[in-house]
């Protein structure tokens, strides 16, 4: 592939290739690297949403060139209004867009930035207006000390219903309507605008400060109400008498059409863009909640407006964050427990708070494990540990146990909680048997092979959190659960590595070959149990 070099301006280019360091195969490219896009594109984007405000006035002065015919007149008032909204709005456009910019291009967060953001579109339909209001002044002193060419009738003798209706319409199509269609087409470079800086700088913006509602009020206000005023004005000049015919040639029609032709071009501008002001938000909200549907719990949609559809996609983020959290606590807690089970906690299927049901308990502990880790250092045993609990997890979980917690080198399982499973003394005793045979034929740590006594039994317990309100574990108790502990220990006893009660062997009988050891006095129990080893 050949190299690319990127060169800000068409001069470096020209000293790039005089200087002779062009070898090979090269490409040189007047783009800007992928690292620095989105800086400059932003700022000459605001210059050009700004200075296609002189074009739209410009187009005013055409619509009115077939009322008056003249050409002196248009040549004139589009000179006077590209100085005006073309050169000065240039250098206004960089001062209002100044903080913005440099925040960008330090890449550094600034209260000064954050509100210039927040408030552009104002910012710019209010200099749009000063400079509308700069061009009535204007027109003043040209009529001032250019007076008009009337003839017999002085410039006192001019109608007053002509100033009535000169005034407003001035101030409405080069003043109000050019700040009007500023405020729309800056507020759509805004919401992008907006967007990238959440992205780059965490902006968020306050949601519900600001209601749809005033918005088209005053849209309905500017395109619809003060357009029926001028019009009326309009039409009260015209019916002057002589004296207005002395100072116009135009027909009723001729004076209203050009009006009504610019207001329509207004409605354009506010259909599109305050179409564009709902719909570019909602399909920004709509990508993010499709990611959340993918399974992407880490997005937060950015408050590019302050109306309703502001409060949406900040109730959005809020419902995301929660989910998010709901997320992290499934997978951490999947961590102990398996996935179904996590699910079923969280989704309440299962009954925290207590409850009395059939559990076989499976309790495991390494042989002469306080020999092995005195000749180990603490690291060695950490590394030990993690890899034996990593395989005992692994088969709990493969046959529907739960560990419940670890004690030292002891693992503590339980079956049929949280989640019923008919056969949970079979699948505890298939369990062990998987345990035996992983001890005997891996090792652990640095070659360490550990042999594993394990004790099982099943009966009557109670399912529930237990714990402090600071501090609570999802567990079970009874004595039932004493007896796997007692039969576990009894195994060095019979020098065995899986001993089991009755009751667990009532329900698995028929699933294996046991030998009876029989009815034994456990350490610290009364009654005496039947006490069971499987064969495979």
């Amino acid at each position: 592939m050949p190299d690319v070099i990127y060169l800000e301006s068409i001069a470096d280019a020209f000293r790039y290739v005089l200087s002779g360091q062009k070898t090979g195969n090269v490409v040189v490219t007047l783009s800007t690297p992928a690292h620095s896009t989105g800086k400059a594109p932003m700022k000459k984007r605001y210059y050009r949403s700004m200075l296609s405000l002189c074009l739209l006035v410009v187009v005013f002065d055409a619509v009115y060139f077939p009322a008056h015919k003249t050409l002196e007149m248009f040549l004139g008032l589009a000179a006077v209004h590209v100085m005006l909204f073309g050169v000065v709005n240039f250098f206004g456009a960089r001062w209002l867009y100044g903080p913005v910019a440099q925040a960008f291009d330090r890449s550094m967060d600034t209260p000064q930035a954050r509100q210039r953001i927040r408030n552009l579109n104002w910012y710019s339909a209010v200099w749009i207006f000063c400079l509308g209001v700069g061009y009535y002044g204007i027109m003043l002193l040209l009529v001032y000390f250019s007076p008009m060419d009337t003839g017999d009738i002085a410039m006192e003798k001019i109608p007053a219903s002509m100033w009535l209706t000169a005034i407003p319409s001035i101030l409405y199509v080069y003043a109000l309507l050019p700040a009007f269609i500023a405020w729309f087409v800056v507020n759509d470079f805004t919401l992008d605008l907006k967007a990238k800086a959440f992205g780059q700088f965490g902006f968020v913006y306050p949601a519900g400060n600001r209601r749809i509602g005033p918005t088209l009020l005053v849209t309905f206000i500017i395109l619809g109400f003060f357009p029926s005023v001028l019009v009326t004005l309009e039409l009260i000049a015209t019916h002057a008498g002589e004296t207005y015919t002395q100072f116009s040639a135009m027909t009723p029609l001729e004076a209203i059409l050009p009006d009504r032709i610019i207001v329509f071009i207004g409605m354009i501008f506010a259909v599109v863009y305050i179409t564009r002001s709902f719909t570019k938000p909602i399909h920004a909200l709509l990508g993010e909640i499709n990611r959340v549907r993918d399974g992407d719990f880490s997005t937060q949609a950015a408050v590019i407006t302050e109306d309703e559809i502001g409060v949406l996609t900040r109730e959005f983020n809020g419902m995301v964050r929660g989910l998010h959290e709901r997320e992290l606590i499934r997978d951490t807690f999947g961590k102990y427990v398996t996935r179904d089970v996590a699910d079923a906690i969280l989704n309440k299927k299962v009954n925290v708070a207590g409850e009395v049901r059939q559990c076989t308990v499976l309790v495991t502990d390494i042989a002469n494990y306080t020999g092995i880790a005195e000749d180990l250092t603490p690291q060695e045993v950490i590394e030990m540990l993690n890899e034996y609990f990593s395989e005992m997890v692994a088969i709990i979980q493969a046959h529907r146990g739960v560990v419940n917690k670890f004690i030292g080198d002891a693992v503590f399982a339980m079956f049929n909680v949280p989640l019923d499973d008919p056969d949970h003394a079979v699948h505890a005793i298939r369990a062990a048997l998987e345990i035996r045979n992983i001890s005997t034929t891996r090792s652990f740590g640095k070659n360490r092979r550990l042999s594993t006594r394990i004790g099982i039994n099943t009966g009557v317990v109670v399912a529930g959190n237990i714990g402090s309100a600071e501090r609570m574990e999802y567990t079970v108790i009874g004595d039932e659960v004493n007896v796997a502990s007692r039969l576990e220990q009894l195994n060095k006893e019979y020098d065995t590595h899986i001993l089991l009660g009755g009751n667990t062997y009532e329900m698995a009988k028929g699933h294996f070959e046991f030998d009876k050891l029989g009815t034994l006095q456990l350490k610290g129990k009364e009654r005496a149990i039947e006490v069971y080893t499987v064969k495979q």
